[in-house]
Formats: structure tokens, C-alpha cells, sequence
């Protein structure tokens, strides 16, 4: 059985898969309204569709393969790689807003959707960090950082 089963205190019912767990949710809403929202780019912007993409697709589905990995330390892995491509993905959100692709009320939609993925999926990584340090014989595993992320909800520069 994967490790899914021992995040049963971040959202997940026993058995029921990834699609349970909160982090996975959040990431999956982000992921499909940006896609459904590059789409939709002018011709000479369609460039960007990809990347935009792949880095929001990368978010849930890298949490849905540390999920089924065999150990703890593989999903944790997993999840950490999430957490760049949520990175990623907030960047392209940045820019589209820069570029005028995204109307005020749009960019506001992606930021929260943004800030929620965030604090869950960094929630997840805290609490399982917490139970692979408790198993015997294993090593700590760093999140490299002992704050909770906060994601800017203005899209431009100050």
C-alpha cells in the first residue's frame, strides 16, 4: 500500500486515494482554471500555453505520484517537487498579469487559489516531516523552511 494512508490527518480517507486529500484538491481547482484560462490566449501569447501548463499540471500530479510511492521519504519528495512547480506556476501568473492577460479580478482568483494550494500543500509537507522523524532509524527530512509560505496577492511590482 502506498503512503497515502499516513496522511490520513491532511484530508484523506482511508482508502480513497489522493482525490482526498485537500493539498491534491486545491492543486487540481488551481490547475484546471489556469488551464482552462491559457486557452483562451491570443494567437501570438500561445507560446506560453504550454509552459503555463505543464508547470500547474505538475502540482497534482506530483502529488498524486509521492502519494502511491512506496515510502514516506519518496512522497515527501514528491510533494517538495510540487511545491516548485507551484512556484513556477505562481511566476506565470505574475507575468500574465504584467502582460495585461489576466483581468484584476482574475489574477485576485488565481493568487487565492494560489495562497490555499500553498499553505495546504506546506501544511502536508510540515506533517508528514513530522511523522518520518518519529519513525525509528530515519533521518529528518527539511522543508527548508520553518515559517509558513505567504504568497503576494498584488500581481505587479510595488
Amino acid at each position: 500500500m502506498g503512503q497515502g494512508a499516513r496522511a490520513e490527518g491532511q484530508g484523506a480517507v482511508r482508502g480513497a486515494g489522493f482525490r482526498q486529500l485537500k493539498a491534491w484538491q486545491a492543486a487540481d481547482e488551481l490547475a484546471f482554471t489556469l488551464i482552462s484560462l491559457v486557452e483562451r490566449l491570443p494567437s501570438q501569447k500561445r507560446w506560453m500555453a504550454s509552459q503555463v501548463s505543464r508547470a500547474a499540471i505538475s502540482v497534482p500530479a506530483n502529488i498524486a505520484e509521492g502519494y502511491s510511492r512506496a515510502s514516506l521519504r519518496e512522497y515527501l519528495r514528491h510533494l517538495s517537487i510540487a511545491r516548485g512547480s507551484l512556484g513556477e506556476t505562481e511566476y506565470y501568473i505574475h507575468l500574465l498579469s504584467r502582460l495585461d492577460l489576466l483581468t484584476p479580478e482574475r489574477g485576485t482568483q488565481l493568487a487565492k487559489l494560489v495562497r490555499e494550494t500553498g499553505g495546504l500543500l506546506y501544511g502536508l509537507i510540515r506533517s508528514l516531516s513530522k511523522k518520518l522523524e518519529m519513525e525509528p532509524g530515519t533521518r529528518s527530512y527539511s522543508i527548508g523552511e520553518d515559517r509558513e509560505v505567504t504568497y503576494r496577492e498584488d500581481s505587479h511590482d510595488p
